[in-house]
């Protein structure tokens, strides 16, 4: 492929979608060319064609799949459609890159993994955040051994307002309320900084706190279709003796917005946001965060995920940012979680 553009299929055109449509066009069509974008919706076609209007435009994921001449297939839907776009990816001869949440049971996980090893195909998930300096420096640090071992993390995804802007609160659509929708992302985070460790087992709880609270807030629809949890607290053990807490919260009085991580290590704590690393040196406590030059926000990450996953494609090289066992291991603690919180029993895996 290093002699010729990637060819690109971008499938769901939501706001995500736009953010890789415009990464895919700064990098140049002698790197890559969207060749096909598909939406259910009209509007978000015509925004995909702004950006692209030598691309072809269709309603069905199939059509834009049929000819079989994709090199990567972004996958940008809401999750309950992920898995059957992946496994018709792969049997088009197309890698994938599909946003989180991933699928919506481990059942589908197992699937979509197995048919991308039988195709040979590779699949990663929107790991964006760990393209960010602070992750990356956190994960290298941990790695080094200079800030000892994990012991104990506290991940925080919580909303003033439950994210109506789609239908994450729906669990036909979504798999997941506050967990799979949110907290994912800062799970993955903290897992991947930690050193990928295995869960064995875990304990969570789970609750709807709408339309008790916020259900004034929204339209009717919104209150008809709600039925995903909006609050929601685990407690995971892992291989390493390390643990995780877990807190969740859509209707959040205490915070506007929260997301990121704390980490306790044997020789300080790391924290996501606001990003610091503090150590015990001689028994003071030291500030040892560094300092980052250029801009380190959400665009400038979705850009160097791209470019990497594009550019590995391009030179035949694997994609090294997060390998299927890591995958596996998210989807095993989101339907840990929940299973869980219905059983009100710990889950070992």
């Amino acid at each position: 492929m290093a002699n010729r553009p990637l060819h690109i299929g971008v499938i769901g055109c939501g706001a995500q979608a736009q953010n890789h449509l415009s990464v895919v066009r700064e990098l140049g069509d002698e790197i890559a060319r969207v060749e096909v974008i598909c939406d259910l919706r009209e509007e978000r076609l015509e925004e995909g064609r702004a950006l692209w209007p030598e691309a072809r435009l269709c309603r069905d994921y199939r059509e834009a799949l049929k000819d079989g001449d994709l090199d990567l297939v972004i996958v940008v839907t809401m999750p309950a459609t992920h898995a059957e776009i992946c496994l018709a990816a792969f049997a088009a001869g197309a890698h994938v890159l599909c946003e989180k949440p991933f699928v919506t049971s481990l059942e589908e996980a197992e699937t979509v993994l197995a048919a991308a090893r039988q195709a040979n195909r590779q699949i990663q998930l929107g790991t964006n955040m760990r393209y960010m300096p602070g992750p990356l420096y956190l994960r290298d640090l941990l790695a080094s051994g200079q800030v000892g071992e994990p012991v104990q993390c506290t991940i925080r995804g919580c909303h003033r307002n439950p994210p109506i802007h789609g239908p994450h609160y729906q669990l036909a659509q979504s798999g997941g309320g506050v967990l799979a929708s949110t907290l994912v992302h800062g799970l993955d985070l903290a897992l991947w900084v930690g050193g990928s460790p295995n869960p064995v087992a875990l304990s969570a709880t789970a609750k709807r706190l709408f339309p008790l609270k916020r259900g004034s807030t929204v339209s009717t629809e919104v209150r008809q279709n709600y039925d995903g949890e909006d609050l929601l607290s685990a407690f995971v053990r892992f291989d390493n003796g390390a643990v995780y807490i877990l807190q969740g919260n859509w209707c959040a009085e205490s915070v506007e917005d929260a997301h990121g991580f704390e980490m306790i290590t044997t020789r300080g704590t790391l924290n996501s946001s606001p990003f610091s690393v503090l150590m015990d040196e001689g028994g003071e406590v030291i500030d040892k965060t560094p300092g980052f030059e250029g801009d380190a926000g959400w665009g400038t990450s979705i850009h160097k995920q791209d470019e990497d996953v594009i550019q590995r494609l391009r030179q035949n090289r694997p994609w090294d940012m997060q390998d299927q066992r890591q995958l596996y291991n998210l989807q095993k603690i989101i339907d840990g979680c929940y299973e869980s919180a219905r059983t009100g029993r710990e889950v070992v895996f």
